[in-house]
């Protein structure tokens, strides 16, 4: 077919030699999700006026919004032990067999709403069992009891259950989250479920819910913490799960580990398993060195930083670059889609949530203000990285399918896909995208017309650091800006 021969096109930098880049033939993994979860900041902000919580869920799930195509629910454990009551949801939990349908009222009100705005890929995630089923009788710091796995099915089941008769479907369920970790520290949730549990907890939840009707639910996991975590744990589980129990390896990436070390992850996962891998969460990214935090392409490690401008995005965008060229996965969720780590108080300064500043974290999309309890400050502070999400969200629609893109300048990043379907954009209807990353200090041109093997140039979107989101029809040239993010879309 005509986009699977290889598309050559002439990229011009300014001041600079024309170069070459091209659009690999060969396809890779077929590409179905983008999103976030509604980990813990549903609990303050359902305490906010309806008015910003409709605000909430349109800049998330709506048009208008970043369009995430993704949705992670966080089921929860009740708490028991927790130190930070924002990270101590609900359970539904009461006993065998009953349940408290009403609990969780902050989680479930988000969750209805991404069931309203139709966002196709629902998971429900556990960081912890109900505490009659962990050993310590909390919700951190203890084990998944060996006795209580098939309890504990039972129950995921008939949460699942009990939305599917509410009219919610969740599409995947993730029974573990990081298992190695007990989170003894007890600042969240969370539990340990040994290597030698994990296929056992994956049977079993297969079992139960084919046995309440719920066959089309995918099971993910084991959400491993890291690539050093994963690699020499996947041998002693995967194996060991029937086939057709699991859809899909689920993993973070908080080694921040080289492209070598992601592929091989990538691999292990797809070999062991015979399914797809997909990233399910990722924050609190700093540059490693102090001296780099300028440079949105320097390597990047765990730690504070609230870094809400394009190099914030782009450092998250190198994350989603690396995640689908190098791990291959087939899908990519950010961590928490709203947090209270700005780091500043922007009622004292006007500028706080435009400034990147050392005491926050970069664990979320969208910001609110940690003391709008005392002060009544409900305003929602938007970062560059929600529109970034947005590109991705809006223009690798479920079921495309990625094609690499080599020759470009080491300081830009690119990535083509291609959907069988024909899509509705705000500059036409389009089924393919070139997303385009410019890491640089400089801006590139792009002659789009070089690439008419894609299709016919429609127009496209950009971010930059002069603009949050500006859509523009096709032209012979395309300038993507210095530090920026911008998608070329194709019919």
């Amino acid at each position: 077919m005509a986009y699977l021969r290889t598309l050559l096109a002439v990229i011009a930098l300014q001041g600079a030699t024309s170069l070459a880049f091209s659009v690999s033939s060969s396809p890779n993994q077929v590409v179905n999700g983008i999103g976030a979860s509604g980990a813990w900041w549903p609990n303050d902000v359902f305490k906010f006026p309806e008015n910003a919580r409709e605000q909430v869920a349109e800049l998330l799930f709506g048009p208008s919004g970043a369009g995430l195509t993704s949705y992670r629910f966080n089921v929860g454990g009740g708490g028991v032990g927790v130190s930070n009551p924002t990270r101590a949801p609900q359970t539904f939990y009461v006993s065998p067999g009953v349940y408290n349908w009403s609990a969780d009222a902050a989680g479930v009100y988000f969750l209805q709403k991404a069931a309203q705005h139709n966002v196709p890929q629902l998971t429900a995630f556990v960081n912890s069992a109900p505490t009659t089923m962990t050993t310590n009788g909390r919700s951190c710091g203890g084990n998944l009891v060996d006795g209580q796995i098939q309890a504990y099915a039972k129950y995921l089941a008939d949460v699942i259950a009990h939305f599917r008769d509410e009219g919610i479907r969740f599409t995947h369920v993730s029974p573990m989250n990081e298992p190695d970790d007990t989170f003894g520290s007890c600042g969240q949730e969370g539990m340990q479920v040994t290597p030698q549990q994990r296929a056992n907890v994956v049977n079993t939840l297969r079992a139960a819910l084919d046995a309440a009707g719920l066959q089309s639910v995918g099971i993910m996991a084991d959400e491993s913490s890291s690539t050093g975590n994963f690699l020499p744990e996947a041998s002693q589980w995967i194996p060991q799960v029937r086939k057709g129990a699991l859809a899909a390896v689920s993993h973070h990436q908080y080694g921040f580990n080289n492209d070598q070390a992601v592929a091989q992850l990538g691999s292990v996962g797809r070999n062991l398993s015979g399914v797809e891998t997909w990233f399910t969460e990722i924050c609190c990214f700093t540059a490693a060195s102090a001296s780099q935090k300028s440079n949105p392409a320097a390597p990047l490690t765990y730690g504070a930083a609230f870094e809400p401008t394009m190099v914030g995005a782009l450092q998250l965008g190198q994350l989603v670059y690396q995640s689908f060229t190098q791990a291959q996965d087939a899908h990519f969720d950010f961590w928490t889609a709203l947090s209270n780590g700005i780091g500043c108080s922007p009622l004292n300064n006007p500028s706080c949530a435009t400034t990147p500043n050392s005491n926050g974290w970069n664990d979320g999309l969208i910001y609110y203000d940690p003391s709008f309890a005392s002060n009544h400050n409900t305003a929602l502070y938007q970062t560059k990285r929600l529109f970034l999400m947005k590109h991705f969200a809006n223009f690798i629609w479920l079921g495309s399918t990625r094609f690499g893109v080599t020759g470009l300048p080491s300081n830009v990043l690119g990535m083509a896909f291609r959907n069988p379907n024909s899509h509705s954009t705000p500059v036409g209807s389009a089924r393919a995208s070139l997303i385009l990353m410019n890491m640089g200090n400089s801006a590139v041109s792009v002659q789009p017309s070089q690439a008419s093997g894609l299709g016919t140039f429609v127009g496209g979107a950009v971010t930059s650091p002069s603009t949050d989101w500006q859509t523009f029809g096709p032209s012979g040239q395309v300038s993507l800006p210095a530090l920026s993010i911008t998608t070329l879309l194709f019919n």
